[in-house]
């Protein structure tokens, strides 16, 4: 005798994945954005006030593990990596939850990881940086948590009597093994 599960979601709008993915594509948008930036930023013509720091930043050196590098350069590489960084990891995050939904719809720690990095970076952000990387990190941040808060829910009212002690599978929407396509 088969036993109907029931449904682990009530409405499309319950789903946590769909919140998790605006997260995710925030990560993204956060990276591109500040890329744009900074290449806007290079192409304009610098003012006096830009041009005295850039000098006084060309011209302060350190040497660390014997690479000599100036405070301009480190400052504008370590700017270009974690903009890199934050693309990827959205990206990462999204292609992820694509084949492993349930990393989301279980609460586990895929879920927790990205708000608290999320919030760390907000709080970064409103001391040191301007509104437009501070509303993206907001947007970003609440919808983690919304994300998280509908996990929960979830959790409670899945159709296995512990659903939150099982393992996060690595099967996809049908319910198939995940395995990675080869190049095609």
């Amino acid at each position: 005798m088969t036993t109907a599960i029931p449904a682990a979601r009530t409405s499309a709008g319950a789903d946590p994945v769909r919140p998790f993915k605006v997260g995710a594509y925030g990560f993204v948008v956060l990276g591109v954005g500040h890329l744009a930036l900074s290449a806007a930023a290079a192409s304009a013509a610098p003012t006096p006030e830009q041009r005295t720091a850039d000098t006084a930043m060309r011209e302060s050196t350190f040497t660390l593990l014997g690479l000599e590098r100036t405070t301009f350069d480190v400052t504008h590489g370590m700017s270009i990596a974690m903009a890199l960084f934050a693309v990827a990891c959205g990206l990462l995050m999204l292609a992820a939850v694509r084949h492993a939904p349930d990393l989301v719809r279980l609460r586990t720690a895929f879920g927790w990881v990205p708000l608290v990095a999320s919030l760390v970076i907000l709080g970064t952000a409103v001391l040191l940086l301007p509104a437009p990387p501070i509303v993206v990190l907001a947007v970003t941040s609440c919808a983690f948590v919304l994300s998280l808060r509908r996990g929960a829910a979830v959790r409670r009212t899945g159709g296995s009597p512990a659903p939150w002690r099982r393992r996060p599978s690595c099967r996809d929407t049908a319910g198939q093994p995940f395995l990675p396509k080869g190049p095609t």
